[in-house]
């Protein structure tokens, strides 16, 4: 397993602050589902947003105070200074001047103050009542500091020297707490329902994302035959048929497993087999005449004839020596490959088959630089060669057998077993089912090896030709089988 660098450390001293607010708000939690970090992330997102809006609607209606009220200081100035210079045409400027500034009587921003020579309110006017409550903290807020003016009155014996607009802002923050607390409601309204439509899109996007899930848990137990539907976005419909792809293979491959532990049981029930038929046959008699000669020389001994003893010893050395042949065949048999080689070990597989059938003919022809193998390599051309050749003779009824392993080219070797018997249906030539054990222990080999086999008429159309490519060097993949269909 290859061993990557912990970049954690790096990471952690370059994280922005909105990522630590994510981890803050538990988004960056491991064990938090991906539909809640998404919908956390989102309801993040979200917040900000509201709270931006909330304070562009702030200063908005900060600005909207100040321009009213500047607005208003300025209507107010006009007149009072209309009023100011109407004074000359009246018989009694005190008067005029308190009813001046009771003109400004229940206005709304504006407030007037008469005063006199000392800074002393001769008259004030009066504010409208404001009927709607606004929070302290928006007044702190958008109020700021109310402006003023001071505009002189013309000296007479009155004694009144000025009058004093004062901006006072608590009705127009009135107005802008209701509209600005009405867009911050519709706002957070939007907010609320784009999280609602949110989490059921998340909800039902990721709802494949949980097929594959419980799934993969299926996998994990060893069930490779479940699939998942593959609908949903693209992406996860992708998802989806890769999915159902690798679970083919892994059922495949966990059939193709089962197979050959059944075909290597089959093997090893045959090798047992024919141990035991050699053991009887062959070594069984020659130690029962070892046995019986042993006891002849007892009996020799034990009767005074010592003359007739050594010849019963030369014939209990003759049957060692069988036995001893008898052993190094079937060793030679067991594990041909390592004891001769692959070109040794084919000749005496053939020169086997010559012995019990005279009746086929074999013609073998094995070119083959062995130094340039290895002991994996010779085992599988070995196996191929004797799988194939015994498939023929059993099957095929054929009278000639003709066996070529040769170099096809730089780097890959080809095995060919060729008979001229009955041949095969075109159905039958696909390997499959568990009659044909021996050719998938074959297949199965090759692509061990990173080769490819297949079944092919033979020459002229008559009987069969089995071909088997591997390569020389290291197997670095496996590709498909070239088997025909």
């Amino acid at each position: 397993m290859v061993q990557l660098p912990d970049f954690r450390a790096t990471i952690s001293r370059t994280r922005c602050p909105r990522m630590q607010l994510g981890r803050g708000m538990g988004i960056g939690n491991r064990d938090m589902p991906l539909r809640l970090r998404l919908i956390a992330l989102i309801a993040l997102v979200l917040l900000i947003s509201l709270a931006c809006g909330s304070a562009l609607v702030g200063w908005h209606a900060a600005g909207s105070v100040r321009t009213e009220l500047r607005a208003a200081l300025d209507v107010g100035a006009k007149t009072i200074g209309n009023g100011i210079d109407e004074l000359a045409r009246s018989g009694d400027r005190a008067r005029e001047l308190r009813r001046l500034v009771a003109t400004f009587n229940g206005n709304r921003h504006v407030r007037a103050i008469l005063l006199d020579a000392r800074e002393q309110q001769l008259a004030v006017s009066s504010l409208f009542v404001p009927t709607q409550r606004v929070p302290g903290w928006f007044r702190d807020l958008i109020g700021g500091e109310p402006g003023a003016l001071r505009l002189a009155v013309p000296a007479g014996n009155d004694g009144i020297a000025a009058i004093v607009l004062q901006a006072d802002p608590v009705n127009e923050i009135g107005e802008v707490w209701g509209e600005s607390r009405d867009a911050v409601l519709v706002l957070a309204g939007f907010a609320l329902l784009s999280a609602l439509l949110i989490c059921v899109v998340i909800g039902r996007a990721l709802r494949p994302l949980e097929t594959l899930s419980a799934a993969f848990q299926q996998i994990g137990k060893g069930d490779y035959y479940g699939s998942v539907p593959e609908r949903g976005p693209p992406e996860l419909a992708r998802l989806a048929n890769g999915f159902n792809l690798m679970a083919q293979r892994l059922a495949a491959v966990a059939a193709q497993n089962h197979r050959l532990n059944q075909r290597l049981l089959t093997l090893q029930s045959e090798e047992r087999a024919d141990l035991a038929r050699d053991l009887h046959d062959e070594v069984g008699p020659l130690l029962f005449a070892v046995d019986m000669t042993a006891a002849t020389i007892e009996h020799l001994a034990g009767s005074g004839r010592a003359t007739d003893i050594p010849p019963q010893v030369r014939l209990i050395h003759d049957a060692v020596g069988r036995m001893q042949r008898h052993v190094r065949a079937i060793l030679g048999r067991l594990r041909p490959i390592r004891a001769i080689g692959v070109v040794a070990a084919v000749d005496r597989l053939a020169a086997f088959w010559r012995s019990r059938r005279p009746d086929i003919e074999f013609i073998v022809a094995v070119a083959v630089e062995e130094d340039r193998i290895g002991e994996d390599l010779k085992e599988t051309i070995y196996r191929i060669v004797q799988e194939g050749v015994s498939n023929a003779i059993r099957h095929g009824k054929p009278a000639q057998v003709e066996v070529v392993v040769r170099h096809d080219d730089a780097d890959r070797i080809r095995i060919e077993v060729t008979d001229d018997g009955i041949g095969m249906a075109e159905e039958g030539m696909v390997v499959r089912g568990p009659a044909q054990l021996g050719l998938m222990g074959m297949r199965e080999r090759v692509m061990a090896m990173a080769g490819s086999l297949s079944i092919q008429h033979g020459r002229n159309g008559t009987g069969l030709a089995l071909v088997a490519r591997v390569p020389c060097g290291d197997v670095l993949q496996s590709p498909d089988m070239d088997v025909p269909e």
